[in-house]
């Protein structure tokens, strides 16, 4: 009797989370990181400052993750994503009145753009920020190190979703489509 309750229990549970997905998808709600491009940017290359670093790394999962299509060279691609900046910086904000805490603000600039694959900009130079605040001890000075790369790989990854949202904006889409629409090259030869 007890194992027939625990499977119905169980059916339950699994018919409830089957219809709060099929309600979800229903709604068009997508997982963070899954967001539509414009056709244009289906097949991108992606350049980076640093290709290893933090920020082209997240980029990558997340265009992949929208199912972009990564080539390895500009002319492989349709449109090129060009991340002209990528600039972090640290600001002393206060100090306490014994010297033992001390407050910095740390921030991470990125500028980008989108270009065709003959060097036409489509998108000009977009600015994204991303700031946090660390507190330092003065006798926690060695893990604050640690504490700030971290920081600055977090901002790093909420840029790369910024810019996604960024490129996936109504108004990007606009412009990118039109750039590739037939009537528009046109009129521009």
């Amino acid at each position: 009797m007890l194992d027939s309750i625990k499977n119905g229990v169980r059916l339950i549970y699994f018919l409830l989370i089957f219809l709060s997905t099929l309600l979800l998808t229903a709604c068009g709600y997508h997982l963070q990181g899954q967001t539509q491009l414009a056709p244009p940017l289906q097949r991108m290359y992606l350049q980076a400052p640093d290709p290893y670093g933090t920020l082209a790394h997240s980029l990558q999962q997340a265009l992949k993750l929208s199912h972009v299509q990564l080539v390895s060279s500009p002319q492989e691609a349709t449109t090129l994503l060009v991340i002209t900046r990528d600039t972090p910086s640290e600001k002393l904000q206060s100090v306490n009145g014994t010297q033992q805490t001390r407050q910095y603000e740390l921030s991470v600039t990125v500028n980008f753009e989108i270009q065709d694959v003959h060097g036409r900009t489509l998108l000009g130079n977009q600015s994204l920020s991303e700031s946090r605040t660390l507190t330092i001890q003065s006798n926690q000075i060695l893990g604050s190190s640690n504490e700030a790369t971290l920081l600055y790989q977090q901002m790093r990854r909420a840029l790369a979703f910024a810019i996604m949202n960024r490129i996936a904006s109504k108004e990007v889409t606009k412009i990118v489509t039109d750039a590739f629409s037939p009537s528009t090259s046109t009129k521009t030869s």
